[in-house]
């Protein structure tokens, strides 16, 4: 008798050129190979997506087959394809991105992401709220939203304290408290060299642009400009530290893009003598790898300080948003600079002295890195559960 799911994702990009989202992506097919083959599930997951990529992804899989599905609503023959894959799936995980489940990036974003879920849930195919934040929700339509969509999923992961609080009050059920899955991305340790201290700097080209909106969208109390370039004046000119500026989200083509790190990385290396700029990354993976090789790393980029952090390497995650705050909380790892209550010179004092003396960043990722691994090893089990549960059974 063979089990055979059919597993939909939605909210996760493979091919983004922001990569804490392809960090999430990846990671959570891992982990899907991993049940899969250790359960001898015959697993096909349906990565319904809403634009044109549908490249190969950058990883070989052992036990999944997977395939892409256009998702459409203006166009009938779309809508119709997309309704016809929500319900062949055997249960759908929805990451919604992992921190886009809020309206603090606009309402619309939040209503057209949360619009799937409703329809997912309207043509009864269960509905699994993958590990991510909830909230904020501003809102009274956001948080009406949010709460039917959490009351009525067949389960509802949350990564941090935080985003339980929300969504258990929300939905008046207890979600299950897991964490980021993008903190078991498989990487290769990088081998640079050690001849100097190297830091890497993750510089968010949404932050040095005042967000999407342009005009400090998130409520910033850092000068962030000011800030990333205080770090660059303080360390480029010490002969003991070598700076690496590593781009989280990367797009060569979109110069004037507000989301784009790789313009604004290169403009500070020209400006600055004895930086470097990694290379272009073609997946997470790629970076991860990179980042493991740093001895401290700053960034505003939160799944590239995952990244650091979960690869042993001291992590300095600058804060723009609750979810930062919500997930390091939940690691027990106080080295979070807020962006949106610290003064200028606060922020960069404190981040200097962390740089300068990262032993207790250190102390607090290698003491944790074992609850750290039984998260998700409870994780796994939970996703286990819901899969072999929700599989069918082929004479």
């Amino acid at each position: 008798m063979v089990k055979k799911i059919t597993v939909g994702v939605l909210g996760l990009a493979f091919h983004s050129g922001n990569l804490g989202c392809s960090a999430l992506s990846y990671s959570f097919m891992y982990m899907l190979d991993d049940i899969a083959k250790n359960n001898d599930i015959k697993t096909d997951v349906r990565i319904i997506f809403g634009s044109d990529d549908q490249r190969p992804l950058k990883a070989d899989f052992q036990a999944l087959s997977y395939s892409f599905v256009r998702m459409g609503w203006k166009n009938s023959s779309f809508r119709k394809k997309t309704i016809a894959a929500i319900k062949e799936c055997d249960v759908i995980f929805d990451f919604t991105a992992g921190d886009s489940f809020t309206d603090i990036y606009g309402m619309s974003r939040f209503l057209k992401r949360s619009f799937v879920k409703k329809t997912v849930l309207r043509n009864k195919t269960p509905l699994v709220l993958g590990s991510q934040t909830y909230g904020p929700y501003n809102k009274a339509l956001s948080r009406s939203w949010a709460a039917d969509i959490i009351k009525r999923s067949y389960e509802v992961f949350a990564r941090d304290e935080k985003s339980l609080a929300v969504a258990e009050k929300l939905g008046k059920r207890k979600p299950v408290l897991t964490t980021d899955v993008a903190f078991f991305l498989p990487y290769e340790k990088s081998s640079v060299e050690h001849d100097r201290v190297n830091i890497g700097i993750n510089v968010s080209g949404l932050l040095w642009n005042g967000g999407y909106t342009g005009n400090n969208q998130f409520g910033l109390t850092v000068d962030y400009r000011s800030y990333i370039e205080g770090l660059l004046k303080e360390f480029s000119a010490d002969g003991k530290y070598r700076i690496h500026l590593i781009p989280h989200v990367l797009y060569k083509t979109s110069k004037e893009l507000a989301d784009n790190d790789w313009y604004v990385c290169n403009e500070l290396a020209e400006k600055y003598q004895g930086v470097c700029v990694s290379p272009f990354f073609e997946s997470p993976m790629q970076a991860k790898s990179y980042i493991s090789g740093m001895d401290v790393f700053v960034g505003a980029r939160m799944h590239a300080t995952v990244a650091a952090y979960s690869s042993g390497v001291a992590a300095i995650p600058f804060s723009y948003s609750r979810k930062f705050e919500g997930l390091y909380e939940s690691l027990e790892y106080p080295f979070v600079i807020s962006g949106t209550k610290m003064t200028t010179d606060d922020a960069l004092e404190k981040t200097v002295e962390y740089i300068r003396s990262p032993e207790k960043l250190m102390a607090g990722i290698e003491n944790y890195l074992p609850v750290l691994e039984e998260k998700k090893q409870k994780m796994m089990k939970d996703y286990t559960r819901i899969i072999t549960d929700l599989c069918n059974n082929d004479n």
